[in-house]
């Protein structure tokens, strides 16, 4: 594979893990840490999602490239995230892979807000 090629690629990340913490805990932890998300440098978009049932709770992050991915995932495990999130260690997974295509879903306009 051409190294430019895939340094030039949209990265996605998911991230996802098991956690010790109320879900209400997360909740106020993700919402303290959207400002700093927001200034995330190379960040495209992120949504976070939940499973109430398992406890599970993870992120899907778009990046400009996986130079970008790469840095956010050094910082998130050398800033000690996993202690504030209460992640069982043994269950965090990071999958890391570069966008090949995008298919937007017919519900949505150019902007992407839900069409009615």
């Amino acid at each position: 594979m051409n190294k430019t090629l895939i340094q030039n690629e949209k990265a996605i990340v998911n991230l996802k893990f098991k956690t010790t913490l109320p879900l209400e805990d997360l909740e106020k932890i993700s919402s303290e840490r959207k400002r700093i998300l927001k200034k995330t440098r190379g960040l495209v978009s992120l949504h976070c999602y939940v499973n109430e049932e398992t406890k599970t709770f993870g992120g899907i992050f778009m990046f400009e490239d996986i130079r970008f991915a790469n840095q956010y995932l050094e910082n998130f495990l050398t800033e000690g995230m996993g202690p504030k999130y209460g992640i069982i260690a043994k269950t965090l997974k990071i999958d890391i892979g570069a966008v090949k295509y995008k298919i937007d879903g017919e519900n949505l306009d150019s902007y992407g807000n839900i069409m009615e």
